[in-house]
């Protein structure tokens, strides 16, 4: 079982549109072949925690059965479209590859 774990810093006012953008694709990449989860997140707003709180960041995360069926998602359609789209909200961003042991 393979986790991606994306950490991805927009541009500021960027984040509403980024998350709208990411919701039109979730739906096709959870039915790829391979795809367990599939899911976005943002910094939580609980006060009992001291977490940052970034207005411009989101972070997403991935589940997948094998690094073959992550490769396949890397290179779909829906992927390269979804890039195009939010190309100009994206700061930058980096990912941890995870493997269960």
């Amino acid at each position: 079982m393979i986790f991606m774990i994306t950490h991805v810093v927009l541009f500021p006012g960027k984040r509403n549109a980024y998350i709208e953008e990411y919701k039109k694709l979730a739906p096709f990449v959870r039915q790829e072949v391979g795809c367990l989860e599939y899911e976005i997140f943002v910094d939580s707003l609980d006060l009992r925690f001291d977490n940052e709180k970034r207005d411009n960041a989101v972070v997403l995360l991935e589940k997948w059965e094998s690094i073959e069926a992550l490769q396949n998602h890397s290179r779909s359609n829906f992927l390269m479209e979804f890039k195009e789209k939010v190309k100009n909200m994206r700061q930058n961003s980096k990912y941890e590859l995870l493997t269960q042991m």
